[in-house]
């Protein structure tokens, strides 16, 4: 029994990839949205694709019963597993694409004359796909709402990613205006790319930035909200977090809303079932160096730094994730 359980993770470690795959190239969208079995070596001839690479992969999703073949693997359906792993492909694609190499590298990252510098190496642009996945299923109508409700129509996006959140918005309001700030190279030709695409460049802009050392600029000047998703954990420590949050508030002074949703610490025992993306997440940010805030941790410097709490909405999925709505008054009100 002990071996089949190795035996188990080794083959499922090999499903994660073949998961990421799937999605990249299209094969999981076509499983999802055909009435009919998929032809394995049709599909890859029509997306120019090596055809036993194809098979390869379709193999890895059959033997988690996420998807099934046929005799001779000419073709594939959705396996009993497969609308679970729809709804969850964002979290594999964070896991083997946005941290391969950090997972990879995990030998080396954690050899104390390695902390130093740049040392943990992520694809950002996968990330943020990943996050723009998870975030659309399950996170953004709640978000959405608020926007709706408070009547806000000038927002800044910290850590942007594939900028899709500000575009949604765009979408809904011919008024909108947005501006996107992140870090990360990659992110920020993301969304540029992604603003584009949409024809959007007169209405949002995106601009490469530091959440940690936010400060005023022109533009800046009408934002009427501030968002910040999935990266408020790389605010802190505490002190520095203070810190942050009170330069945030100074560089949008027009700003009412500061809206934070991000995944916190579930200090769960090994002894219970963790969910998707928990111990991935938490197993990364520790490699990284990074602390990852408790919820308490969260509300106790979120009311230091100036703002009201108007709502806190915890998600089941991501697991151990929170929507936290601040308001402030509009200065000289």
């Amino acid at each position: 029994m002990t071996s089949l359980v190795i035996d188990d993770i080794y083959n499922n470690t090999l499903t994660a990839y073949a998961i990421s795959a799937a999605w990249e190239l299209g094969l999981l969208e076509r499983l999802e949205s055909s009435e009919q079995p998929v032809d394995l070596a049709g599909f890859a001839l029509e997306q120019d694709l090596d055809a036993p690479s194809v098979e390869a992969i379709a193999r890895g999703l059959a033997i988690a019963g996420i998807a099934v073949l046929s005799p001779g693997h000419q073709f594939a359906t959705p396996g009993p597993l497969f609308a679970d792993t729809w709804a969850k492909k964002g979290f594999f694609y964070w896991l083997t694409r946005g941290c391969g190499d950090l997972f990879r590298s995990m030998p080396e990252l954690v050899r104390n004359p390695n902390r130093t510098g740049d040392y943990v190496v992520r694809d950002y642009k996968a990330i943020g796909l990943a996050a723009r996945d998870a975030g659309f299923s399950y996170v953004d109508p709640a978000f959405y709402k608020i926007i709706a409700d408070r009547g806000l129509r000038h927002g800044a996006d910290l850590g942007c990613g594939s900028g899709e959140r500000l575009i949604k918005l765009a979408g809904r309001d011919p008024e909108f205006r947005g501006i996107g700030v992140d870090f990360a190279p990659g992110a920020v030709a993301l969304a540029t790319d992604s603003v584009a695409s949409a024809g959007l460049g007169d209405r949002i802009s995106v601009v490469r930035g530091d959440a940690t050392r936010m400060a005023y600029q022109p533009e800046f000047g009408q934002v009427d909200f501030v968002c910040c998703f999935m990266m408020g954990h790389d605010l802190w420590p505490r002190e520095e977090c203070l810190a942050s949050l009170k330069l945030i508030g100074e560089a949008f002074p027009a700003a009412t809303d500061l809206i934070i949703c991000d995944t916190y610490r579930s200090d769960l025992p090994t002894t219970e079932q963790h969910p998707v993306f928990t111990l991935g997440f938490e197993t990364a940010h520790a490699v990284m160096g990074q602390m990852i805030p408790s919820l308490d941790e969260w509300n106790e410097v979120l009311a230091e730094a100036g703002w009201q709490r108007a709502d806190v909405i915890d998600f089941d999925l991501p697991p151990y994730t929170a929507l936290m709505h601040l308001t402030r008054e509009r200065p000289g009100a």
